[in-house]
């Protein structure tokens, strides 16, 4: 039987920015697009982004750690090796 999926909305604050900015770091694709749209003053800055996970409750529970490589899905994982 397949786990319910959860979904969870996570604003950029003052008190989370510091794990917004580990979370584009962590990720080159997000990393490039969002310094793309910076320079082109189409994104003000992180402050004017939010995260959208969705998944097992055991995962969207983990917050935006739940981004970061070490805690992400094995197939995750396995796309952004190397």
């Amino acid at each position: 039987m397949d786990e319910p999926t959860s979904t969870r909305v996570i604003r950029c604050t003052e008190e989370n920015v510091k794990e917004f900015r580990q979370v584009v770091k962590a990720w080159p694709e997000l990393h490039d697009l969002v310094k793309g749209l910076q320079e082109q003053n189409l994104f003000p800055g992180l402050r004017a982004m939010q995260i959208t996970l969705t998944g097992s409750a055991a995962h969207v529970g983990k917050g935006l750690a739940a981004l970061l490589p070490e805690n992400a899905p094995a197939a995750a994982q396995s796309t952004h090796a190397g």
